[in-house]
């Protein structure tokens, strides 16, 4: 469910490099927060702090908040919050698009105003 709903945001932001929506933890593929995070930075150019990892696993974003990389928690409204402190916190996967555009500056209320 969450996987296909990245997928749909992807198609939603063209103007937006998604790298890597995930991986599949029941394939065998690699699991480890330091493993993921390791795998995506050798796999993308781009610089940490031009990166956003969204995840619900506490030991995924202590990894990315380590590397300098934004952090968005996706946090069921009545979930426990966790134990690491992330940049954003988004109850949907839908929501991140509005992470996105905040970091790259975009604001509903500019575009209100023109």
């Amino acid at each position: 469910k969450t996987k296909e709903a990245m997928k749909q945001l992807a198609k939603q932001l063209p103007q937006v490099k998604f790298s890597l929506l995930g991986l599949d933890k029941d394939s065998g593929q690699i699991t480890e927060a330091g493993e993921i995070l390791s795998y995506i930075v050798n796999k993308i150019s781009a610089q940490p702090i031009s990166t956003v990892v969204v995840s619900d696993r506490d030991d995924i974003l202590k990894c990315a908040k380590e590397i300098g990389t934004y952090t968005c928690r996706v946090r069921k409204k009545n979930e426990p919050r966790g134990n690491i402190t992330t940049s954003y916190t988004v109850e949907d996967v839908r929501e991140v698009e509005d992470v996105v555009n905040e970091l790259n500056g975009i604001s509903y209320n500019t575009v209100f105003k023109q």
